[in-house]
Parts: structure tokens; sequence; C-alpha cells
């Protein structure tokens, strides 16, 4: 079972990469450097291309929903019901939509939804990374009422069948479940890329058609290839943002989220810098990176300063949230 000070410190670091990558979203590599430059801290809003009209330091989509989903979760568990009624939520409270930080395919879906339309079709065009980005949600209540493994899987599902239910979605979000799950038993780097690979063919198992598209399994096991001759921060961002691509579509975001792991594993605040440099979708790759390395290692530091202005800019309640998911199992 997970403890609450392990669901703080993943929940931390996922909205700290958040609100790092924030600023640099869907910023070109060359407008990053030139900009910007090297990040080592929370950039000024001031520079960013698409969200100047956001405070030094917010969140978007990727942790908003995370907690909105954990607080429906915990009154009404993982439902169908339960996945729409928080998606649809935060999309009130936040007013995502003029913020313009609310993905494509769950725009499209919780639309139709909201038209009408039946939530066990409306996710049937979803291959984009916003499922992969919320499977943090269903992920982290399965651990902390310590169900077994593939009990855990399908509440992935279940999360992202409104919105995402594609095999792409699929089996990107169920490799980033089991990945963080060996992680947070204490797996070992080799165990946490096993359960990855074994997350992702279960996925892909529960997905309604097999798509003709690029897999997340096949980019990890190149990016496992790839790191085992020594290569620099720039060559890494390099690949990712030039050759597999930093763009919304699932395998594109989760190799870069293992890609930055395996390149640091367990120091988090380094993965997330880099994180938020490489361009394209920065912040989900930030928070995906930020949470997993978390996971792996409970301890790994990030600046107090940057904590602390997350935190307060935010107003984020994570230890009320770590605590309820924790006392909700007794």
């Amino acid at each position: 079972m997970i403890s609450e000070r392990q669901i703080i410190a993943i929940l931390e670091g996922f909205a700290v990469g958040d609100a790092m990558g924030m600023p640099t979203e869907f910023m070109t590599r060359s407008q990053i450097a030139q900009e910007i430059g090297t990040i080592d801290s929370l950039v000024e809003s001031r520079l960013s291309a698409h969200h100047s009209d956001l405070a030094q330091g917010s969140v978007t989509d990727d942790t908003e929903q995370t907690l909105s989903l954990l607080t429906h979760y915990l009154r009404e568990g993982v439902t169908i019901t339960s996945t729409v009624e928080g998606l649809l939520a935060w999309i009130d409270e936040s007013d995502a939509v003029a913020k313009r930080y609310i993905g494509p395919s769950s725009l499209k879906a919780l639309k139709a939804i909201k038209g009408g339309a039946d939530p066990m079709t409306s996710g049937s065009g979803g291959t984009t990374c916003g499922g992969l980005m919320r499977s943090l949600a269903p992920t982290l209540y399965a651990l902390s009422h310590a169900l077994q493994w593939t009990e855990m899987l399908d509440l992935v599902v279940i999360c992202l069948i409104p919105t995402h239910y594609t095999s792409q979605a699929l089996e990107a979000a169920c490799a980033y479940s089991s990945a963080i799950a060996c992680a947070v038993g204490g797996g070992t780097v080799p165990e946490i890329i096993e359960a990855a690979r074994t997350g992702g063919q279960y996925g892909l198992s529960q997905a309604p058609y097999i798509a003709c598209a690029a897999s997340s399994i096949g980019r990890l096991d190149f990016i496992v290839e790839y790191l085992h001759t020594n290569r620099s921060e720039e060559e890494l961002l390099d690949l990712l943002y030039f050759v597999l691509g930093t763009g919304l579509e699932s395998a594109d975001i989760f190799a870069a989220v293992f890609a930055l792991f395996l390149f640091a594993p367990g120091d988090t605040f380094r993965s997330i810098c880099l994180a938020a440099q490489v361009g394209g979708d920065t912040d989900t790759i930030a928070a995906l990176v930020g949470g997993l390395n978390r996971a792996f290692h409970l301890d790994s530091p990030i600046p107090p300063e940057v904590i602390h202005q997350v935190r307060h800019t935010n107003d984020l309640p994570l230890e009320i949230l770590a605590r309820s998911l924790v006392e909700s199992t007794r």
C-alpha cells in the first residue's frame, strides 16, 4: 500500500513539473534556447508564447484534472460517471477553454457528452496524451486501496474510456501506471522498464481495436538502446524534439517522459528542467516525469523555493488529498 508521504511526494513532483513546463508549452526548441535559455528555476510567464496571462508557477490542466478526478474518486470510486463528473467540474471551475489548455481530444469528447453523447463511445477518437496525463489519478487511488495489478489497470481503462478509448492512449496510460506502481513498490530501473512493457501490453489488450500507429512500448525499447551509449543532454533533447516528436500524440509524450527518466533516474528536478527545455508539450512531459521520478526516489530534492511558489500560487491541497486517500481504506 502506498503511504501518505509517497502520495504527497508524487503529486508534488507532478505539480512542479507542470508549473515548470507551463511557460514553454508548445514553444520550439529554438524559441526556448533564444528567448529563455537554460532552465533551472521557474520561468517568468511573460516569456511564454501561449500562457503569458498566467501567474508564474501556475499549474495547468495536468494537475488540475488529476486533483479534480481524485476528489471525485474519493467520493464515488473510479467509474465512468465519476470520471465524467470530475472532468466537467474541472472545466467549469478552471475556465479551461478560455485559458487554452484543454487538449483537443478531451474538449471534443466532453463537448459531445454535454450534448448527450454516450461516454462509452465519446472517446473513440482520442489518441492524444490527455489519457496518459490523467492516468496518475486512478493509479494513486488503486495503490492507496492496495488493489491488484489488473484491478489497477482496469481503473485506468475506465478513466480513459470517456475521452481516450483508443489503443494508442490505453497503451501509454497503462504502461505509465504500471511504472508508477513498480517504482512505489521499490522497483529497480530495469524492473520499472519491464513493468511499463507489461502494462502497455495490457492496455492494448483492453482496446476496442488496435490502430496502425506508433507504439509507446516500441519507443521505450528504442530509447533504452539509444541510452546504452553516452549521450549529452542536448543530443537527447534534439532526438526527442526533432526525430521522435514532442507533440500531442500519446507515444510522443510517453517516449519523452521515459527518455528523461532513464537519463536521470531519481533526479527529479533535473529531469523536470530538461523537460521544460525540450519544446512541444513541455508541461505534460515535465509533470509525468516529475511524478515518476518522485515515485522512484521519494526524497529526490526539488528547490524549496520552487515548491513553495507552486504550492502557494495554486493553493494545492496535497496533504488533504493524500490523507483522505489513505484514510478511505480504513
